[in-house]
């Protein structure tokens, strides 16, 4: 038998391999064992379609916008919905429009220093409300703690350590529920190591509230802030004062109003007016 008629070459242009066990594919033309594959020798019977992606069952969540919350936030969950996107009503807080969890769903909850919203929004914020009891049943008819009604005053210790630490405990609460004490920074984004935050109640007791101030700010100008926060004003007669409270006693100290409020109290200081 003549070797020549042994075999077959590959039809591959840029093979062309002399393969003695060629193999035949249903297009009608011989490979060599490293084309015989369709995706190989790019073979006519092959129909290729794009297959469009998913999104995978994993895919994670909207998380909440308040800082430190990791939970999935109300709009991770209706916006699955089937429901029309273009009916569906978001759930999204009526003032600042970010998307929260059930927790700090609420303005006050997230201490949220956008405006009200308007008398025209109202409607909206009822239907919204349904929704929210629609899937979170139960939810949408608690009232969110407010964090500026806390008529308990601080429990009272010796020990420097327990005082430490509680100093430190009301400090990151005082970080998430603070609001700025200035007007001016409202729409200011100034940093966390920047900031000083203090806890204001009046003289007797009764509403407290949390507020941050830059820290070089004067204390002159931080308890004009403060009186008009507390819808308070200073006269001649009757001028008001701020005094720095104690967690280990009763004692109240004077501010002097010509000073930097940072150079006479310490962040997450209690303060009375």
């Amino acid at each position: 038998m003549d070797l020549q008629e042994i075999g077959a070459h590959c039809s591959v242009q840029s093979c062309k391999e002399l393969d003695f066990l060629p193999i035949k594919c249903g297009c009608g033309r011989v490979f060599c064992r490293h084309h015989i594959s369709a995706d190989s020798h790019e073979c006519p019977n092959i129909t290729r379609t794009s297959v469009p992606l998913e999104s995978t069952s994993d895919e994670k969540l909207q998380r909440c916008a308040f800082v430190s919350c990791n939970k999935p936030s109300l709009e991770a969950y209706t916006s699955t919905d089937s429901t029309n996107s273009s009916q569906r009503l978001r759930a999204l807080c009526p003032r600042c429009q970010q998307s929260f969890c059930a927790a700090h769903r609420y303005p006050e909850a997230h201490a949220c220093t956008a405006e009200e919203p308007s008398a025209s929004q109202q409607p909206k914020n009822a239907a919204a409300v349904a929704l929210l009891q629609k899937h979170f049943p139960g939810q949408g008819s608690q009232k969110p703690p407010a964090p500026t009604a806390r008529p308990q005053s601080a429990p009272k210790t010796k020990d420097p350590k327990k005082l430490a630490q509680l100093q430190k405990v009301q400090l990151m609460k005082m970080r998430h529920s603070a609001i700025p004490g200035d007007q001016r920074d409202k729409t200011a984004s100034v940093p966390i190591d920047q900031r000083l935050h203090v806890r204001v109640s009046l003289d007797g007791g009764g509403q407290e509230k949390l507020f941050w101030f830059r820290k070089s700010i004067g204390t002159g100008k931080a308890l004009d802030s403060i009186a008009s926060h507390f819808a308070m004003s200073s006269s001649d007669a009757k001028p008001l004062r701020l005094y720095k409270g104690s967690l280990d006693s009763d004692e109240r100290i004077l501010l002097a109003t010509d000073r930097d409020l940072a150079v006479q109290v310490e962040d997450g200081s209690h303060l009375v007016l």
